[in-house]
């Protein structure tokens, strides 16, 4: 993949938390182009895991020395919890911000973001970067294309051990809070598709798996209904074998699956009415392919003006089926 990186060779980034996350946008921005990245994380090691894997990267000693260095943005990449009170930081700080999926855990702080962010003119992106892999964007490009007439169901799942994904996973936070509602991008995605609003959602979730030390649930199933004679299941889970990622988009004249459980390859799957018979498409990618694309968005957003597709708004639609599901006010 070719990019012009002089493009972004002038912009100053703050990175705020250094783990596998931390390290990739580290990485791709990298790639990018921009060479004034600094990060920071309360664990040093972390931190100096980051520069290990990113030579030229700078480290500080504090969020608030972070941002005395006036970055012209900041990528919030800490545990879920930490999101919006450091993004309100930011911006209050003149940045523009970058976060990393979910938006937060709780609705709070949120109105304030949007009151600042839209007060400072500043850009807030949440990073749902799937909306960005190849195989999925031509299946919502075949749906607008009406190959499979009118989207009635949308079905999404996906489940990987834990312990084999992280074997650290004991030190995670996921472990303690948040589990496999963490693995949101698929309900984000449910809602992509459907691209209409939320009007009822069922769920159920619990620890039912024997991982050792998970004490966050393990397992979710969520029914969501929407405005317009649309539905969808979406299945999560940390403990299935083998990994595996897929959404089946059902309409009133065919089907579309996308099978995405590799980093290096998907598979489109694709059945209409009128040839009554099945096409399948098989490509291969890379895992950064959808970062890349999802951070230059980002800071094409800032250096031209342009607009973010995943704001802060249609972050929360996600966030507000979790809660409504854990059954928490949203």
């Amino acid at each position: 993949m070719e990019v012009d990186k002089k493009e972004f060779a002038d912009m100053k980034i703050f990175i705020v938390g250094c783990g596998s996350i931390g390290k990739r946008h580290a990485g791709v921005l990298a790639f990018l182009g921009v060479t004034d990245i600094t990060a920071y994380d309360p664990a040093e090691e972390q931190v100096q895991g980051l520069i290990n894997a990113v030579p030229g990267v700078k480290k500080c000693s504090s969020f608030e020395e972070g941002l005395m260095q006036k970055p012209d943005a900041v990528f919030v990449l800490a545990p879920t919890k930490l999101h919006v009170p450091l993004a309100i930081q930011a911006v209050k700080a003149d940045c523009h911000v970058f976060v990393e999926k979910p938006i937060s855990d709780s609705l709070d702080g949120i109105d304030e973001l949007s009151a600042v962010a839209s007060e400072k003119k500043k850009k807030v992106m949440v990073g749902f970067c799937f909306r960005y892999h190849e195989g999925l964007v031509k299946a919502k490009n075949l749906i607008k294309s009406g190959r499979i007439g009118r989207l009635v169901s949308i079905r999404a799942l996906m489940g990987e051990h834990f312990p084999e994904v992280r074997p650290d996973y004991r030190n995670t936070y996921y472990v303690k809070y948040s589990g496999a509602f963490e693995l949101v991008h698929d309900l984000d995605l449910a809602i992509w598709y459907a691209d209409q609003e939320v009007k009822k959602v069922y769920g159920v979730f619990g620890t039912f798996s024997d991982i050792d030390g998970m004490e966050a649930p393990d397992i979710v199933e969520i029914l969501m209904e929407f405005e317009d004679r649309c539905v969808a299941t979406v299945h999560l889970d940390f403990f299935q074998k083998p990994r595996r990622r897929a959404i089946e988009l059902i309409g009133t004249e065919g089907v579309i699956i996308v099978e995405f459980g590799s980093w290096d390859k998907y598979t489109i799957s694709i059945y209409d009415s009128k040839n009554k018979l099945w096409e399948e498409i098989e490509e291969k990618t890379f895992r950064n392919a959808m970062f890349i694309a999802e951070d230059t968005e980002f800071l094409k957003a800032i250096t031209e003006d342009k607009p973010i597709s995943c704001g802060i708004e249609e972050a929360c639609k996600s966030l507000k089926v979790i809660l409504d599901v854990q059954n928490k006010p949203s």
